[in-house]
């Protein structure tokens, strides 16, 4: 068994900042690798606490990491039918069709389609999908219209709004683009 973790920092709406922890474990045998997956959870909250504390040196930090041994699998809500966005594969299909994205207009897809109806601002995405990077101001702007050509008649599903950023609305997905 090799659990591998990825932390994140993940902005909010509101400015606030939180530390996302994912650990991925592949097929375990009863009782096997205890003590590696608590060393693994120990050593992200940790880290998490750091994350947090950099950000805000003088406030209260409170991480906790959980384990579960039953595998949910992770299903993206509200993706209409022919639109097929597989997170653990890293895939993407349109009716059936693979469609070739880059890692960063994959992990914007499956970010908005995770919060349907939520509308994101470049600066809340730059956080969420390029993990903070320095990157130029028009970066989400060249990326959302990248996968909106990708998306076909899909592309309809991320919507601008204006003044503000981006959402992705389902039920807009099979509308043309403005």
């Amino acid at each position: 068994m090799s659990p591998t973790a990825q932390l994140r920092s993940v902005l909010t709406e509101q400015g606030d900042r939180y530390a996302v922890a994912a650990i991925v474990v592949q097929e375990v045998p009863d009782g096997a690798g205890t003590a590696e997956l608590t060393e693994l959870a120990s050593r992200l909250a940790d880290e998490a606490r750091r994350l947090l504390l950099a950000d805000r040196p003088d406030s209260n930090v409170t991480a906790a990491v959980a384990i579960s041994d039953s595998p949910t699998p992770l299903t993206l809500p509200a993706v209409p039918a022919g639109l097929d966005i597989d997170r653990h594969a890293h895939r993407v299909s349109v009716d059936g069709r693979p469609v070739e994205l880059s890692y960063r207009e994959f992990e914007l897809l499956a970010f908005l389609a995770e919060h349907p109806g939520r509308v994101f601002g470049r600066r809340q995405l730059v956080g969420s999908v390029w993990d903070g990077a320095d990157v130029g101001s028009r970066t989400v702007d060249v990326h959302v219209r990248r996968l909106r050509m990708k998306l076909g008649r899909y592309a309809g599903g991320i919507v601008t709004v204006r003044n503000v950023g981006y959402r992705y609305e389902p039920a807009h997905a099979l509308e043309p683009v403005a």
